[in-house]
């Protein structure tokens, strides 16, 4: 997956996730909550392959914070419930 900050490929591993499935959305599949093994809490999309160029990348993602504890993931994960709450048909913890 490219960070859409720096451009890069995010080579860090996830730990443990919450997934958003937008199936009310034109232009995002899901959107993840993730705690990666580095510590950071990344949110990553998966973008529709229909709606984007085709050479633009598939999975972005964008560091949330920094996690120090359990709250962090939890307030992103409720931030994100939020923001996309008219396009969310399912949401799974994991």
């Amino acid at each position: 997956m490219k960070d859409l900050n720096t451009d890069k490929v995010i080579l860090a591993k996830v730990v443990r996730r919450h997934t958003f499935v937008l199936g009310a959305s034109v232009a995002l599949e899901r959107m993840h909550v993730a705690v990666m093994d580095d510590g950071t809490t990344r949110v990553i999309t998966e973008r529709r392959p229909e709606h984007f160029l085709p050479d633009a990348p598939r999975v972005v993602t964008f560091v949330s914070r920094r996690v120090a504890d359990e709250e962090d993931f939890r307030q992103c994960v409720q931030r994100i419930r939020e923001m996309e709450a008219a396009y969310t048909t399912q949401e799974v913890a994991a």
